[in-house]
C-alpha cells in the first residue's frame, strides 16, 4: 500500500501515512489522528482547544468484540474536556489553544511555537510560555498487561530556554471514559474507587484499570503511573471531572465523595497526575511521562466471574523486583454466594511476598464484584515463561480458574559503536573536509526494552557540533537486539592538530549511563603569510590585484612590512584594509603608506584591538596597474608578525609572482 494525499475540498485535507505503527490522517472533524489496529490517538487542530486530545478505542482486545470503536477519553467532535497545567514559579499555565468552554476556561495561556503536526507516528505540538518550551508527544505504546501497541504514551517535555532558573511542575488531567459509562470504579491495588481519592508517591499504584462488567466488559481501561519509561507522578488524584475541570491546579477535593460531577447531577470521574514544581536550570529539559490505553484481563465467565491482570513480564533489573496480580470476582449467580474463597497458585520459580495465599471474601450478593492483590517475586533472573493460577470457590456455587502467563526477563543493556573518520586530511595547507559526520551505532543487546533512551555526544576543543545539530538526541524506546544510527555533524574550528578525544553517550530511563571513546586526529597546519594575485593572465594595462593573506595562526594581534615590487614593470594605485581588520563594521587600526617611492611600499602596519586565531583572512589588498611585461618580483622586507605577548610570530612566506605579457 502506498502513501497518497487527496485534495477533497479547500478546507477538508486527507493526510494519510502508513508506517509500522498504523498510519495518520486529519479526520471528518478536522483533528490530527494517529491510529493502529488497536487505539487511535486524535488531537484538536482549532484555533480554541488546540493540542487537547483523546483516544478511542478502534480494533481494541483481539479476542473482544463490545468494545470496537468506544471512547477512552471523552473527545467528540473536538477534544477540549481533559488539559494539561504547566506551572512556572506559582503561575498556572493551559498547554495549548485558549478555550471558551468549563475546561480551563479562566486559566493563562502561552504561544504557539509548532502547531498538531506528525513526526516519526507521533503527533507533536510545541507552545511557549516566556523561556519555557513545553513539547506534548503522543504516541503509541506496549501496555504492560497486554504487551500489544495498545497504549498511548503522554508525553511533556519541558526546557528552559532562558538564563535563569525557573520552578516547574505540571499536572495532567484525564477525562476518563468507558465507552457509554462515564462512572465506572476506578480499581486501584485491592479496592474499587468510587469516590475522591489520592494516593501519594510512598503507597501510589503501578497502575490502575477500570471496566463495565466483570461478566462481560466491553471496554478495559488502564493508566499505568510506574515503570519503565515513565515519571511517576508526586500525587494522583481521582475526582469528579467538574471539580478538575474548574481549577488548573488546586481545586475542590472532598474525600469519599462520589465522582457527581460539581454544580451537576450526574457521575463523571476523571483523575490528574501532579509532577510538583522543581527547579529547571537555564539550558536543562525534563519529562513527564504517563501511559493510558487498554487493559489486559484474563477473564473466565461463570456463576463465580473471574478475571486476573498483571504485568506481562517482568524485568530483572533488579534484585528485589516485585509484581502485582490482581484478581476480580463478579457473584453473577442470582443466589448470595456462600463463603467465597479466592486462592493464587504459584510456580516453583515465583514467591509470594506478605500476603496470605489464600484470601477470604466472605459471602457475597448477586451482582457484587471484589477484588484483591499478591505481590510477588521471581526467585531468579532467569529468562522465561511462567504460568500461575487463581481459583475461586464457593459453598453453594460451581469453582472457577484462570490461567495467566507472565515472562521473567533481563534487564536492557545498551552498547555503543561509533562510526566516523579517523584522520583529516591536508590539502594546500588546508583540511580536506571541515565538516565531517559521527555516528553513534546504538544497539540494546540485553532481553527487554530500553526506554527514554537519550544520546549525547562529547566534543574536545577543535571540534563543535554544526549550527542546527544537536548535542542531545532523544531515541525514545529500543527493544531487545533493535539498533538505531545516530547522526551528528561536527565542524572543526580553530587550529588544533593532533589525536582529539571525543565521546557517544547513552542513557535511558532503566539503564546505567555508558560511554564510548573515539578520536580523529587532524594535521598541523603551516602558519603562513602569502600573496596571491586576483587572477593567473594578465597583459600590459591591465590592473591587477595583490591580496596579501595570513593562514594558520592562532595569536595574531599585530603586523607590519614593507613590499617590494618592479617599478618598471608595476605602478602601486591603492592599498584597500583587509577583512581582518573590520569587526561589525568598526574599522580596526590599519596605516596605509606612501605610495609615492617607486618600488618600495614601506612599514605598511595593521592591529587588532584584540588578539584572535586566523584561519585564513586577507590583510590588505594591493592594487597595480602593470606598465610593461616582466616580472611582479613583488618581495617582503622587515616582516614582523606579533602575538598577544609581542612575540614574533614565525611564518613561511609563499609569494605568487606573475610574468606579465604584452597586449
Amino acid at each position: 500500500m502506498t502513501n497518497r494525499v487527496k485534495i477533497i475540498t479547500l478546507l477538508s485535507l486527507l493526510l494519510i501515512i502508513f508506517s509500522s505503527i498504523g498510519f495518520a490522517k486529519v479526520d471528518d472533524e478536522g483533528n490530527l489522528e494517529i491510529k493502529n489496529d488497536y487505539i487511535s490517538i486524535f488531537v484538536n487542530q482549532n484555533e480554541h482547544n488546540q493540542g487537547r486530545f483523546a483516544i478511542d478505542v478502534t480494533g481494541g482486545a483481539p479476542m473482544r468484540e463490545g468494545d470496537d470503536g468506544k471512547p477512552l477519553i471523552y473527545g467528540h467532535p473536538n477534544p477540549w474536556t481533559s488539559y494539561t497545567t504547566i506551572r512556572i514559579d506559582g503561575e498556572n499555565y493551559v498547554f495549548g489553544g485558549k478555550t471558551k468552554k468549563r475546561a480551563g476556561k479562566n486559566a493563562k495561556y502561552g504561544t504557539l511555537v509548532q502547531e498538531p503536526q506528525i513526526e516519526d507516528g507521533r503527533i507533536v505540538t510545541k507552545y511557549k510560555y516566556g523561556k519555557i518550551l513545553v513539547t506534548q508527544i503522543l504516541s503509541f505504546v506496549k501496555s504492560t498487561t497486554t504487551a500489544l501497541p495498545d497504549t498511548a504514551q503522554i508525553r511533556y517535555r519541558i526546557t528552559n530556554q532562558g538564563e535563569s532558573s525557573k520552578e516547574v511542575g505540571a499536572r495532567v488531567m484525564i477525562d476518563t471514559m468507558l465507552g457509554e459509562n462515564d462512572g465506572a470504579p476506578f480499581r486501584i491495588k485491592n479496592k474499587a474507587i468510587t469516590a475522591d481519592k489520592v494516593y501519594s508517591s510512598d503507597e501510589m499504584p503501578s497502575f490502575w484499570q477500570a471496566f463495565d462488567t466483570l461478566s462481560n466488559p466491553k471496554v478495559t481501561a488502564q493508566g499505568t503511573i510506574k515503570g519503565p519509561g515513565l515519571t511517576q507522578a508526586d500525587k494522583v488524584y481521582f475526582a469528579d471531572w467538574g471539580s478538575l475541570a474548574d481549577d488548573a491546579w488546586k481545586f475542590e477535593f472532598n474525600p469519599g465523595q462520589e465522582f457527581m460531577r460539581k454544580g451537576e447531577f450526574e457521575l463523571d470521574s476523571a483523575m490528574a497526575l501532579f509532577w510538583q514544581p522543581q527547579k529547571l536550570s537555564p539550558g536543562e529539559t525534563k519529562d513527564y511521562v504517563t501511559n493510558y490505553g487498554l487493559g489486559g484481563i484474563t477473564v473466565v465467565p461463570g456463576l463465580l466471574s473471574l478475571g486476573v491482570t498483571s504485568p506481562a513480564e517482568i524485568v530483572m533489573d533488579r534484585p528485589d523486583k516485585k509484581a502485582q496480580i490482581v484478581a476480580y470476582v463478579q457473584n453473577t449467580a442470582e443466589i448470595e454466594a456462600e463463603d467465597v474463597k479466592i486462592e493464587l497458585k504459584l510456580p516453583e520459580q515465583l514467591k509470594l511476598e506478605s500476603e496470605k495465599r489464600i484470601k477470604n471474601l466472605g459471602h457475597m450478593k448477586p451482582g457484587a464484584t471484589a477484588q484483591v492483590m499478591w505481590e510477588i517475586s521471581p526467585k531468579n533472573v532467569n529468562p522465561k515463561q511462567l504460568d500461575y493460577q487463581v481459583e475461586v470457590t464457593a459453598e453453594n456455587t460451581d469453582d472457577n480458574q484462570v490461567t495467566r502467563g507472565l515472562r521473567v526477563v533481563g534487564p536492557p543493556n545498551l552498547g555503543i559503536d561509533i562510526k566516523g573518520p579517523t584522520r583529516i586530511k591536508k590539502e594546500n595547507n588546508h583540511l580536506s573536509q571541515e565538516q565531517f559526520d559521527i555516528y553513534g551505532v546504538i544497539t540494546n543487546v540485553g532481553n527487554s526494552t530500553a526506554y527514554g533512551v537519550n544520546s549525547t555526544i562529547v566534543l574536545p576543543p577543535g571540534l563543535e557540533i554544526a549550527k542546527g545539530e544537536k548535542v542531545n538526541k532523544f531515541l525514545g524506546q529500543l527493544k531487545p537486539g533493535e539498533t538505531i544510527k545516530v547522526p551528528w555533524l561536527v565542524d572543526t574550528i580553530g587550529i588544533i592538530d593532533g589525536d582529539l578525544p571525543y565521546y557517544v553517550e547513552v542513557n535511558s530511563d532503566n539503564t546505567a549511563r555508558k560511554s564510548e571513546k573515539s578520536s580523529v586526529v587532524l594535521p598541523k597546519l603551516t602558519p603562513k603569510l602569502k600573496i596571491e594575485f586576483n587572477k593567473k593572465d594578465f597583459e600590459v594595462g591591465d590592473y591587477v590585484t595583490a591580496n596579501i593573506k595570513l593562514e594558520n595562526i592562532t595569536d595574531f594581534y599585530q603586523i607590519n612590512f614593507s613590499l617590494k615590487y618592479d617599478q618598471y614593470v608595476l605602478e602601486a594605485i591603492y592599498i584597500s584594509r583587509g577583512k581582518l581588520f573590520v569587526d561589525n563594521k568598526e574599522l580596526l587600526s590599519f596605516n596605509r603608506p606612501d605610495l609615492e617611492q617607486g618600488g618600495l611600499i614601506k612599514n605598511l602596519s595593521a592591529s587588532l584591538d584584540a588578539p584572535q586565531e586566523v584561519k585564513s583572512d586577507i590583510i590588505a589588498q594591493i592594487h597595480f596597474k602593470v606598465l610593461a611585461k616582466g616580472n611582479s618580483n613583488l618581495e617582503f622586507e622587515n616582516l614582523n608578525v606579533f602575538d598577544s605577548k609581542q612575540h614574533h610570530i614565525n611564518l613561511k612566506r609563499e609569494i605568487e609572482n606573475i610574468n606579465f605579457k604584452e597586449e
